[in-house]
């Protein structure tokens, strides 16, 4: 009674409460009530939920409130306590509530719709805490969750029956009706209502055969997978529920007249949904990652061979694709130009990468990264098996994801389509054409393309600042530009000297220092210290700070580095046993555990302010500092230095003639800087913002959202006079709004969307692997929706000319624009170029089985 496995095209995984066709539970109510509202609405109904369908299991201790946390405490059936936050949210579509659960905290975010019907909080709150339960059981049991559900209207049952989280979450909600059905202080309707609410959930769970009874074949298959589902369904059910089952899961030609009418009237209105829904766009068939060619999945030993087989592919691809380009450029004329649609940047943005654009990624982040595995479990990644990507093939439910699992998921997607192992930038040529120069990595010469369409941007976070900068002019080129300014403002010979002496200064390091020389001019400085402007202050902080960074590189050569170089596996970690690590974020966590593991006699101090909440609930941060620092009962070898704000590198001279690196009173003998990122473009782009710029132009920026208000990322506008451009960024470079180009009032609704995109009970951030991989899974199913209804430059609210990216089909525009520099007192339309079909490139070999992203 197995269906068949298609290893090129999986079923759709559901992870989560999905609205149940033709009911009253469903995602969208068609109104949107107050969120705190719906909070109020859900933590009235959870204790009354707890008690009622899982006394046995759970106990309710109360709300508790710490800082902006308010949640509740509960103790299992063993007395380990747990806790669980309620908050309402834009959900993807169909889903009517979520669940991130945590089995390694134990702290959990359940999400219900902002778009809800408050009736049906309780029945949205049974199911979440079922499945909540069944994940953080499974996984005490070291135990991976069921390949497929169960509970399906479907004959067909899986190879393997065996119950889901998600089918044990709609088993809460068959509980929770029956509960209503027979509780007796209910109004006669209201228990009417729950009963044939009940019985359209066992229809369409499959406990109830659909057939037609003249139909005799059918209906016996059927009738066996009903029993065998009840069978299995049974053991979970409650006395009330087991008695409901009993009483309306009968063929409708067994229940009476109104039991089968409500079931008829669901029926038919479920075909209706069905025929009425808009067409939904199907994407290619791909073998999926980690399976062989019949389907079958791999085991862990076979991990490794199979991610050096897809890395060999992904070579072999981009040598093709390169070979492709050179031929074909070298047929058109002089001053013309492959044409294709590009997307430049991947990582875990791959998840949704359209096969038809030319990727262009270097092959970093997780490529290169000495880390043993994401700092993530596979458990608080489990969503990623809503993009095909099975987090816990290769590994238990509490353990972080190796990353030759996500090597092997980002290259399979990879070869899906033409390709290009290298980076690219963008920029305009003397015809106004956008073109894109891709160097490639295997050290061949650069080739151009010309960019049709928008192209898409999912190069990462920005790099990490250097410790003491201005946060506000992080860069020797902002704090060059700030000191132009004023200085030309001032107007004085000495002044307006000091200025065209900054601008002779040759680029590269030395500059800060050669800087700060010239500035020391006694009348200069005077003018530069009487400044008003906080900005002049600011950037002459950036200079020494730098210029301190260069000195102590060069004193202490291979010693002195940005946190990003020991991620990206370009140090030595037994250059010094004795090291400071400034910082106490994400980045200086996992640097602190790469370098402890690649040097045994290496022991570290970390210095900053605090751990973030996020840190608590990952898989990474505590269990290091209970294995290393003797705080926390480790051997000794961390040393954390807590509520210390730290400013520029200090270079201390030993008494032999030595050079010791030095974060406030903390000395080592080598010094790496995990002190954040300051947001900014995204280097491909940086060309065409000096461009618009330098001619007097705008840059403008928007927030995309799908049409259920999923953040897809941000369009940029590049206009001059008449002439306009467009690129769209997504992944975590999408998480950091430039300050000169979005608006605080953007900043603040990014901020509080990432929040619900990665609550940090869940151990992630939004710039993180999962939050990028399903923000590329809902471009990827916008995209084939858009494009199957024929309206991907046509659909209200869509960016005309938008092209055949993910984000440029049909993104909806929901920001405020903001002009950030232009010479116009008004602000024009934004546009886009209008994009023609570009040429298909053969379809690369695909292998046989199966957006850049922070370092969380």
């Amino acid at each position: 009674m197995s269906q068949d496995n298609d290893p090129k095209r999986p079923e759709e995984v559901v992870i989560t409460a999905t609205d149940v066709l033709g009911t009253g539970f469903r995602a969208s109510s068609g109104t949107r009530a107050p969120e705190e509202g719906l909070r109020a609405d859900a933590e009235a109904a959870l204790p009354t939920v707890v008690q009622a369908l899982y006394a046995d299991r759970l106990r309710s201790h109360g709300i508790t409130e710490e800082g902006d946390r308010r949640f509740f405490t509960l103790s299992d059936e063993r007395g380990k306590t747990l806790t669980i936050r309620l908050e309402a949210a834009s959900l993807p579509e169909r889903t009517v509530a979520r669940s991130f659960v945590n089995t390694t905290s134990d702290n959990h975010v359940v999400q219900i719709s902002d778009r809800i019907a408050p009736e049906q909080i309780g029945r949205a709150l049974s199911h979440e805490v079922n499945e909540l339960l069944s994940v953080r059981e499974r996984a005490a049991r070291a135990a991976a969750p069921a390949a497929q559900d169960m509970l399906t209207r479907r004959a067909a049952l899986p190879a393997r029956p065996e119950l889901s989280d998600e089918d044990l979450g709609r088993i809460g909600e068959l509980n929770y009706l029956a509960a209503r059905m027979y509780d007796g202080t209910l109004t006669p309707e209201q228990r009417s209502d729950a009963r044939g609410e009940l019985s359209q959930l066992i229809d369409h769970t499959g406990l109830r055969p659909s057939a037609p009874a003249e139909n005799t074949a059918a209906r016996e298959i059927e009738q066996y997978a009903a029993r065998i589902r009840t069978d299995i369904v049974e053991p979970h059910l409650t006395p009330q529920a087991v008695v409901a089952l009993g009483e309306l899961g009968k063929p409708v030609e067994q229940l009476g007249a109104s039991d089968a009418q409500v079931v008829l009237d669901h029926r038919a209105r479920v075909e209706q949904a069905r025929t009425n829904q808009a067409p939904v766009g199907t994407s290619r068939s791909f073998p999926l990652p980690g399976r062989r060619p019949d389907g079958t999945p791999l085991t862990r030993e076979e991990l490794g061979a199979a991610r050096d087989e897809a890395a060999q592919q992904r070579t072999s691809v981009s040598a093709q694709t390169l070979d492709q380009l050179r031929a074909e450029a070298a047929s058109l004329p002089q001053g013309q130009y492959p044409q294709r649609q590009i997307m430049i940047g991947g990582g875990a943005a791959l998840a949704g990468r359209d096969p038809d654009a030319l990727l262009v990624d270097s092959r970093g982040r997780w490529h290169v990264d000495p880390i043993k595995g994401i700092v993530q479990s596979a458990d608080q990644v489990r969503h990623l098996r809503e993009v095909g990507w099975n987090p816990y093939e290769f590994g238990d439910p509490k353990d972080r994801v190796s990353l030759a699992a996500l090597q092997l998921w980002e290259d399979t997607a990879a070869t899906r389509g033409p390709l290009v192992d290298g980076r690219a930038t963008l920029a305009l040529d003397d015809k106004g054409r956008l073109l894109a120069e891709i160097t490639p990595m295997d050290g061949t010469p650069p080739v151009k393309v010309e960019v049709v369409g928008t192209p898409l941007v999912a190069t990462g976070v920005p790099p990490e600042v250097v410790p003491g900068v201005d946060r506000k002019i992080p860069t020797v080129a902002e704090a060059t530009e700030v000191l132009d300014g004023h200085l030309t403002a001032l107007g004085t010979p000495e002044a307006l000297q000091a200025r065209d002496r900054l601008a002779a200064l040759p680029a590269g390091e030395g500059r800060a220092a050669a800087s700060l020389e010239v500035l020391t001019d006694p009348r200069v400085a005077e003018a530069l210290e009487s400044a008003t402007d906080p900005r002049v202050a600011g950037a002459r902080t950036t200079l020494d700070a730098v210029a301190k960074w260069e000195e102590a590189s060069n004193a202490a050569p291979g010693r002195v580095l940005l946190g990003d170089e020991v991620g990206d596996g370009t140090y030595d970690p037994t250059v010094a046993d004795n090291w400071v690590i400034a910082g106490i974020g994400g980045g200086a966590i996992a640097n602190t555990e790469i370098i402890l593991e690649g040097n045994p006699n290496a022991r570290v101090t970390m210095v900053g302010t605090a751990a973030p909440w996020v840190l608590h609930n990952d898989a990474q941060y505590l269990a290091m500092r209970r294995q290393y620092d003797a705080e926390l009962g480790g051997n000794g070898r961390l040393v954390t230095v807590a509520n210390q704000r730290l400013g520029a590198v200090e270079t201390v001279r030993t008494p032999e003639g030595g050079v010791r690196l030095k974060a406030l009173h903390v000395e080592g003998d080598a010094y790496v800087a995990c002190l954040g990122r300051v947001a900014r473009l995204p280097q491909a782009a940086d060309t065409l913002d000096r461009w618009a710029r330098q001619q007097g132009g705008q840059v403008q920026g928007e927030l995309l959202f799908d049409k259920n208000e999923q953040y897809l990322g941000y369009r940029l506008h590049f206009h001059v006079d008449d002439r306009k451009h467009t690129v769209d960024v997504t992944g975590a470079a999408s998480r950091m709004l430039p300050g000169n180009i979005f608006s605080q009032q953007d900043m603040a609704k990014l901020a509080v969307i990432d929040r619900k995109t990665a609550p940090p009970e869940s151990g992630n951030v939004a710039a993180g692997f999962m939050a990028t991989a399903l923000q590329a899974n809902n471009m990827a199913k916008h995209r084939a929706e858009q494009m199957t209804v024929g309206q991907s430059a046509k659909a209200p609210g869509v960016a005309p000319g938008a092209g055949g990216n993910p984000l440029s089909a049909a993104a909806r525009l929901q920001s405020t624009q903001r002009r950030s520099t232009t010479n116009s007192p008004t602000r024009p339309t934004p546009g886009t170029t209008t994009p023609t079909q570009p040429p298909r490139i053969p379809r690369p070999p695909q292998q046989g089985g199966g957006g850049g992203t922070h370092k969380r």
